[in-house]
């Protein structure tokens, strides 16, 4: 199995430190270093490799410095194009998602259920259009939706109370979205953190998965840029 431990970056960003049962370690979107350095130092970890899902600065920004320090692979579009890898004796299928960016890649580990989304899917949201497209964007979360409902969801950013708030916008009548926004206001009132959610729940909530097609979705997506 694979454990995640959060590490709050910058304003609202999350890197993650992986950690296998054969003790292989992973930083997975290192966009600032020194929060990630204390952590390995605190724990005498050195990790084995590194995973992007994008190459936005706030995903990668830390990444030269732990290069230089720890000297291992980097793992990610422009770094090591693949499908699929082993870590932790088991294997990480990459998914090409773009649409928030052009090289955006998401990391799913089926056996310990765990999906790395980036910016493509969050907590009741999902990324800008920005150098892909809507209809890009609109297939990338179908491939992510199609997950087993019980994969749990790592996204890049916290910001669910704001995503929940467009969602309840969206669907006033939605009892599943009222609950959530409910649940998400209480975590974010004591500052923790919202994730991991599940692709379950993503889809019982998360009003850009009820799109019925991409037209749809760059329209939602539209209304969600000026909320």
């Amino acid at each position: 199995m694979i454990y995640v431990h959060l590490i709050p970056i910058l304003s609202d960003n999350y890197a993650f430190l992986l950690m296998a049962d054969n003790g292989q370690t992973a930083i997975v979107d290192p966009g600032e270093a020194d929060p990630i350095f204390t952590l390995l130092e605190e724990r005498n970890i050195k990790p084995d490799m590194i995973l992007i899902t994008h190459y936005h600065g706030d995903h990668v920004a830390g990444l030269p410095a732990l290069q230089e320090r720890y000297d291992c692979p980097v793992i990610g579009k422009n770094h090591d194009d693949q499908e699929q890898f082993i870590f932790g004796n088991e294997t990480c299928h990459i998914i090409q998602t773009p649409g928030h960016k052009s090289d955006h890649v998401c990391f799913h580990f089926p056996h310990s259920k765990i999906l790395f989304s980036g910016d493509t899917l969050f907590v009741m949201g999902c990324g800008r259009v920005l150098d892909g497209t809507a209809e890009e964007l609109y297939n990338s979360l179908q491939k992510l939706a199609a997950l087993p409902d019980n994969t749990r969801v790592y996204c890049g950013h916290e910001y669910s109370l704001s995503n929940a708030e467009f969602c309840l916008h969206i669907a006033q009548e939605n009892k599943a979205i009222q609950a959530r926004l409910k649940e998400v206001s209480a975590l974010r009132a004591t500052d923790q953190p919202t994730i991991p959610s599940t692709i379950g729940l993503e889809k019982e909530t998360n009003v850009f998965l009820h799109a019925k097609n991409s037209t749809e979705f760059a329209a939602l997506r539209k209304r969600k840029d000026s909320f």
